[in-house]
């Protein structure tokens, strides 16, 4: 289920939204202070603990709409719109009636008018959908060097362990979701990942951490199952911090 919020100004001669060029971390909190105090501590506090992960079930776009970067910041020119997703269709709901009652949302210091919301809850019932990244997609294995030192690889779309890792943090979102694991016959129903076009890499910081990812059209090919999940949780990594949420791409 997802929910896209359209953003104005709160006031008339104010028609910018004036952000840190990193500022996901920003659009992340201002996510959890819209929602009911007690859904927002449990979201953060426990995830769904799957091997021991604790996975926040939501996932949320980067900020769309006309921009202009300067050096240390990002300007966004109003009207503007956010969409974020969560498989929890309680979560969702929570979150407009929060947002709706208040009809206001915080991005840090910034104060932005709901200007109109809409949900969306649809089922995916085929094995094969093209979609486009509305926040960058990224999964990473961490390394350890010969002194004991951790490091972290980021996976390019046309490796092959992009796509393995995608399918692996799918099937411990559905048995997060469900509470079952997916059988998968690799036989009958293959997951695949394709990447449709020049993949665009992305060096986002949030907080202290830098993470890469990738943004793009992609092919996936998968049983529905697993591909609801992507859609409503987001795929890849770090969902919860803005990053792995698609929408459709119409074939041309």
């Amino acid at each position: 289920m997802r929910v896209t919020l359209e953003l104005e100004s709160k006031f008339a001669h104010h028609n910018t939204l004036v952000l840190p060029y990193h500022h996901v971390d920003w659009v992340q909190a201002a996510i959890y202070n819209s929602m009911q105090q007690h859904v927002a501590q449990a979201v953060h506090d426990m995830g769904f603990p799957v091997d021991n992960r604790p996975l926040r079930l939501f996932a949320f776009s980067r900020i769309q709409g006309r921009f202009r970067v300067s050096k240390e910041t990002i300007a966004f020119t109003f009207p503007i719109r956010l969409v974020i997703a969560s498989p929890l269709k309680l979560l969702i709901q929570q979150f407009v009636n929060a947002l709706v009652t208040a009809s206001e949302f915080h991005i840090g210091p910034e104060t932005c008018r709901l200007a109109s919301v809409s949900v969306d809850d649809m089922a995916i019932e085929t094995s094969h959908i093209r979609v486009r990244t509305l926040s960058p997609i990224t999964v990473h294995s961490t390394m350890t060097k010969p002194d004991g030192r951790r490091y972290t690889v980021y996976y390019h779309p046309k490796e092959r362990e992009f796509e393995e890792q995608i399918l692996q943090n799918l099937l411990r979102k559905y048995m997060a979701v469900t509470g079952a694991p997916l059988l998968i016959d690799k036989a009958s129903a293959p997951f695949r990942l394709r990447l449709k076009n020049e993949a665009k890499l992305h060096i986002v910081q949030y907080k202290s951490t830098i993470i890469k990812g990738y943004s793009g059209i992609f092919d996936i090919e998968g049983p529905p199952a697993l591909l609801q999940v992507g859609w409503d949780a987001g795929f890849g990594d770090r969902n919860s911090q803005g990053f792995g949420l698609v929408e459709m791409a119409h074939h041309h």
